[in-house]
């Protein structure tokens, strides 16, 4: 059974309504830009992103390097021949929480993405903020610099399960966090919510979806604890101080999020996501399509012309070697044929819709069934995996067990 949230390319994973046009369909052109900002109130115990306390980190001194940083990094990449003619078709400035920063550097950092590169007519732009960290005019400040997109770690709206994941803020603040949002004119807002944490009923996963729907965001993230190693709270577990939810709980949990988010009109597209109409997350979209990608920051990931590459983890040391006009890359790697064919198949099967099988066989030079026969095979005689008109899809009914598929494409 899979707990686990599904990776963007970033330190791991978001515009006006549009109708179920092309962005639905992961068919929109672009370059998708993630801006990786590192800096939160305080460290979640079952987080193991790129992140770290801001006091901890140096202070607003030390984030204002960074972000000075970032943006040297920007130039060097926008005038590489990597980039040439790239038009920005999405920006997620994610985290860490960007919204711990002044809403004036972020601002300032938008403007300049803007200069130096390309963007498409109608960029979705999203920021991550949590409650506790949000104030109508920042936001207001923030729309108006170009961002339309607010993603908001909610997590839960019960006190109760905030404070066994740790979380530095209440359900009231959520609530004031929504509303604030709203206030400031965001009419696309995406809530992040966490099922199975220790203690967690049913009936509070319920109250979580109940409240959520009050609050009517155009966007849902609900995804699955994942304990991953090395994190306290994968320590309390390990001393039996604390237990995640069971494995039928979970699985409850899983189909009442699926039931209520859909009888209120969202669109379960993604294994973890739901959307109204028009409203998916064009940018983890392009992931899930396999889209080119261009991440600024620490731990920030790359994807352009068949090259990967990722940043250094350490904020401090991401600085340090942009400092010296060194670019920050700890790892590049080209991709073969059959890797991009399983790549493309991990991911793009998480959509609703699948994977076509000409698109791959058109993009990667080799077909799925060339790639993996034998695993397609054995997957579709197990359940697992349906081939129809062209297409590979997991039923919906085995989403839960989805990475059982998803493994076997690992070239």
């Amino acid at each position: 059974m899979s707990r686990r949230r599904p990776s963007s390319p970033s330190s791991r994973s978001r515009s006006e309504p549009r109708g179920k046009g092309r962005a639905d369909r992961g068919q929109a052109a672009g370059l998708g830009v993630y801006l990786h900002l590192p800096f939160c109130l305080s460290k979640c115990p079952y987080c193991d992103f790129a992140s770290e306390p801001l006091q901890a980190a140096g202070g607003l001194p030390a984030a204002r390097r960074y972000l000075e940083a970032v943006g040297v990094e920007l130039d060097l990449r926008a005038a590489s021949p990597e980039f040439a003619g790239a038009r920005v078709a999405t920006l997620y400035i994610g985290g860490g929480t960007p919204t711990v920063l002044p809403a004036a550097w972020l601002c300032d950092l938008v403007a300049r993405l803007r200069r130096r590169l390309t963007w498409a007519e109608e960029v979705e732009a999203t920021v991550e903020a949590n409650p506790g960290t949000v104030a109508e005019e920042d936001i207001a400040r923030l729309l108006a610099a170009g961002v339309n997109r607010v993603s908001l770690g909610v997590q839960s709206f019960s006190d109760e399960v905030l404070r066994a994941l740790g979380r530095a803020h209440t359900a009231e603040q959520a609530r004031q966090a929504v509303s604030a949002i709203r206030e400031a004119g965001c009419q696309n807002l995406s809530l992040d919510l966490i099922y199975g944490a220790p203690g967690q009923s049913l009936h509070q996963w319920q109250d979580t979806l109940e409240a959520v729907l009050a609050c009517e965001p155009e966007h849902v993230s609900a995804y699955g604890l994942t304990i991953e190693p090395g994190t306290p709270l994968a320590e309390e577990v390990a001393a039996r101080r604390a237990a995640p939810a069971d494995e039928d709980l979970y699985a409850a949990m899983y189909a009442l999020a699926a039931q209520t988010l859909e009888q209120e009109g969202y669109e379960h597209y993604e294994i973890s996501n739901y959307a109204r109409p028009g409203r998916q997350c064009r940018h983890n979209r392009g992931y899930w399509t396999c889209g080119e990608y261009l991440g600024l920051g620490a731990a920030a990931h790359t994807y352009r012309r068949g090259l990967r590459w990722n940043n250094w983890e350490s904020a401090a040391v991401y600085t340090q070697w942009v400092e010296r006009g060194v670019l920050p890359v700890a790892v590049a790697e080209g991709l073969g044929r059959r890797r991009r064919v399983g790549e493309m198949l991990m991911l793009g099967l998480r959509l609703a819709e699948g994977v076509a099988e000409e698109e791959v066989a058109s993009r990667c030079g080799m077909s799925p069934r060339e790639a993996f026969g034998a695993e397609i095979e054995q997957l579709c005689e197990q359940g697992l995996l349906q081939s129809a008109d062209g297409r590979l899809r997991i039923p919906r009914d085995k989403w839960l067990v989805a990475d059982e598929a998803l493994s076997q494409f690992a070239a």
